[in-house]
């Protein structure tokens, strides 16, 4: 929002109270994941603060991108296919002097187990949550040939991961073709919120009082936010219409 602000943005008072509340929210949440955690460290160069001091400063030069795609879509139109593609394939050359290490860790991943897919078709022929059964020639003939494909446990997952990579910046970059480069930060850090839950979850890890207040003040302020641009967009409707009725007055005086 400072740097909406600095770029030329104007807010209302209520927009700027929920920004506040979520910058609030998700510094507790994070602050009260690392206490639970015992995140402390005897390093002088590595503490919290140092961590935070990182996070803002890609949180700055985020928002200077958003902002930037933004302007770049008001004036030449919201192709964000193109952003899409660009802003991956020409970062490409910047793994070219990791290409020892990337070449040495896919090495690593290839002699990882192989997933035992032979046993699908059959898994597939007894389950009873088809609303049909499977025939056997075809669950044979699966079997045979997912008994030649053999797929690295690793490389599958590696596969899975940038699949969900490739849906997750898809819908980010339709996302900031649809709304503000503001409303698009704010959506990313419910999605890291959420994906906090969800590994604390998965994990069997307690979920500490902090993160819930730290989550309800995010939630709450995001809700917050909505409700101020939906807000903000009748009044803008409402002015629009009444110009539009008084041109159309002042046309039918002309006449």
């Amino acid at each position: 929002m400072v740097v909406g602000y600095i770029w030329g943005r104007r807010y209302t008072r209520m927009e700027v109270l929920s920004v506040s509340m979520l910058t609030v929210g998700v510094i507790m949440a994070a602050m009260a994941d690392a206490q639970s955690k015992g995140k402390t460290s005897t390093s002088p160069t590595s503490t919290p603060l140092t961590g935070f001091l990182i996070l803002f400063v890609a949180q700055l030069l985020s928002a200077i991108m958003g902002l930037y795609v933004q302007q770049t879509y008001a004036t030449y139109g919201s192709h964000w296919h193109e952003n899409l593609f660009y802003s991956h394939f020409l970062a490409l050359p910047l793994f070219l002097p990791f290409r020892a290490s990337l070449l040495a860790k896919f090495h690593h991943l290839t002699a990882s187990p192989p997933l035992l897919l032979s046993s699908f078709p059959t898994r597939l022929a007894n389950s009873t949550a088809l609303p049909l059964p499977v025939p056997a020639p075809i669950s044979g003939s699966l079997a045979k040939t997912l008994q030649n494909l053999q797929v690295p446990t690793h490389i599958a997952s590696l596969m899975l991961n940038a699949l969900t990579q490739y849906l997750c910046i898809r819908g980010v970059n339709l996302l900031a073709a649809q709304t503000s480069a503001l409303g698009v930060t704010i959506v990313l850090n419910l999605r890291k919120l959420v994906s906090l839950f969800i590994s604390i979850w998965v994990f069997g890890n307690k979920l500490p009082a902090g993160v819930v207040v730290g989550a309800a003040v995010v939630f709450g302020s995001a809700g917050l936010w909505g409700w101020e641009g939906q807000r903000k967009k009748g009044r803008e409707r409402d002015v629009r219409r009444g110009r539009g009725e008084r041109e159309k007055a002042s046309v039918s005086k002309g006449g």
